[in-house]
């Protein structure tokens, strides 16, 4: 199976009937997949749905973008098991020979070289034990205000439980702005922009600004201003029983096994 290929409903269905958890009793869960296992197909559909849809980035455009950094790939879903629809999905980039998408894109969409960036912003950060958060969609049925707090949460959820468990220290991205302005308010500012750099036009979104995030502060700043959300984004608690948490056992040897193959490039 061509990882570019199109899926209809019934195919979506059909494959998330067969990665869903067996006798789940949670209405959502959350799940990890590689590039190459057939969960992350769930994935690839919901972005080409919704950055089709958004954006009107084509099923080429986004093979032209992302393809050369599926070796890098994982993929963090939130199935809806009663439906069996992905109802939203965060691809991930490891650290690779390529480096972060990110980053790169800083230097040829802004003009700026990342590594004087990061000096500039002062940070410490290291490319080495930092996740790039390359793209995020939540499916057009989930966006009301319940749901989309459910599923938003719950990626967010997965990404911090798997990055703590990695002893990932940063995450990068280059977000639209209101999904910008939208994480800072419901996650307690933990996304920031670089210095000095202004949003601008990127893939099809009209405003768009490169972001970061310090995992070890952000864990310190929710546990001291909202223990409820540190608990359900570094503790893992608090979305049962509406959404099964990730299981992140294979999360070990998913990310070394990947290390693997993009150190061949």
């Amino acid at each position: 199976m061509s990882i570019f290929c199109e899926l209809d409903e019934a195919d979506v269905r059909s494959l998330a009937r067969r990665v869903i958890v067996p006798g789940a009793q949670e209405p959502f869960g959350a799940y990890l997949f590689g590039a190459d296992e057939p969960g992350a197909q769930l994935g690839r559909a919901l972005e080409r749905q919704v950055f089709l849809e958004a954006f009107g980035n084509t099923p080429d455009l986004l093979a032209a973008e992302y393809g050369p950094y599926e070796l890098s790939s994982i993929f963090l879903c939130v199935i809806d098991h009663r439906r069996a629809l992905p109802a939203g999905v965060m691809r991930v980039l490891l650290p690779s020979p390529l480096g972060s998408k990110s980053l790169n894109d800083i230097g040829s969409a802004w003009g700026e070289a990342p590594a004087a960036l990061i000096e500039r912003t002062g940070l410490g950060l290291d490319t080495a034990t930092t996740w790039d958060i390359a793209t995020l969609a939540i499916a057009p049925d989930y966006r009301g205000k319940a749901a989309q707090g459910l599923v938003a949460m719950g990626l967010y959820q997965t990404l911090t439980l798997a990055a703590r468990r990695l002893g990932i220290e940063w995450f990068v991205a280059i977000l639209d702005m209101p999904v910008f302005r939208m994480l800072r308010w419901k996650l307690r500012m933990i996304f920031a922009g670089f210095d000095g750099l202004a949003p601008r036009s990127y893939l099809g979104s009209a405003a768009s600004i490169p972001a970061w995030c310090s995992v070890v502060e952000a864990e310190r700043r929710l546990a001291e201003q909202d223990p409820d959300l540190h608990a359900i984004l570094v503790l893992g608690e608090g979305l049962e029983p509406a959404l099964r948490r990730v299981d992140l056992a294979r999360i070990d040897s998913l990310v070394a096994w990947r290390r693997e193959e993009a150190a061949g490039l």
